[in-house]
């Protein structure tokens, strides 16, 4: 103990490795990094375990420093679960500034309140609507035209501001979102399909084009789709 407090005395404390500590300070942030190429929630789950696993093993180390040097961390080991509680803790122990405990407590929220699965939450029939209308033709998977134009205005200059959406959830994760409207006194509707996995965007077409009740297929349907979101 008397080295302990010599080693304080010293600046001692000011040596402790705090290299765990900045780890999990910064974690969330990396996490939100890399569960940008998360393909599926599976993936994305297994992004968000493996970061709160790390943190907990990088306190895990702290602890052992503190331990070596002579502190207990009796009082930290309950928090270990809630980072920046355990963060604050650690640096009162310390005798540290509080810094730190705001850089882990922002990026906690921010990680907590912009991860994929809790964006997820509010995915549905009316957001995915609002997403088609302002998605460009480019984010479609399988339209091979090229063309800087988004999809609501596209269809509000071909089937008039008065086009109507509707959206339906099909099958699973597959929703249906439906443009219905007229062109030239025909009735007319343009249906995309979109499947979204709670957590992800999984894929993106156009699916269908009617004119008059009647559904246009190969050629035809190419042909009228290139009118309507390139040259419209």
């Amino acid at each position: 103990m008397e080295e302990v407090i010599q080693q304080e005395q010293s600046g001692g404390e000011n040596r402790i490795n705090n290299g765990a500590l900045w780890y999990i300070c910064f974690a969330p942030a990396f996490g939100l990094f890399l569960e940008r190429y998360a393909g599926s929630r599976v993936v994305g789950a297994a992004v968000w375990i493996m970061c709160v696993v790390s943190m907990l093993a990088a306190e895990l180390i702290d602890m052992r420093i503190l331990e070596k040097s002579g502190r207990d961390t009796k009082g930290l080991r309950p928090w270990a679960a809630v980072f920046p509680v355990y963060v604050f803790k650690r640096e009162r122990l310390m005798s540290g500034e509080l810094a730190k405990v705001f850089i882990c407590g922002v990026f906690c929220v921010i990680a907590i309140a912009a991860n994929g699965f809790t964006r997820g939450l509010s995915v549905d029939g009316d957001y995915l609507t609002v997403s088609v209308q302002n998605s460009g033709i480019a984010a479609l998977d399988n339209f091979s035209g090229s063309s800087p134009k988004v999809i609501g205005e596209c269809i509000e200059t071909y089937m008039g501001e008065d086009a109507e959406w509707s959206s339906e959830k099909t099958k699973g994760n597959i929703w249906t979102i439906t443009a219905s409207g007229e062109h030239e006194g025909k009735k007319m509707t343009v249906e995309f399909e979109i499947e979204h996995d709670g957590y992800t965007y999984k894929s993106f077409r156009l699916t269908a084009i009617s004119v008059g009740g009647k559904q246009m297929h190969d050629e035809e349907f190419e042909e009228l789709a290139k009118k309507i979101f390139i040259d419209g």
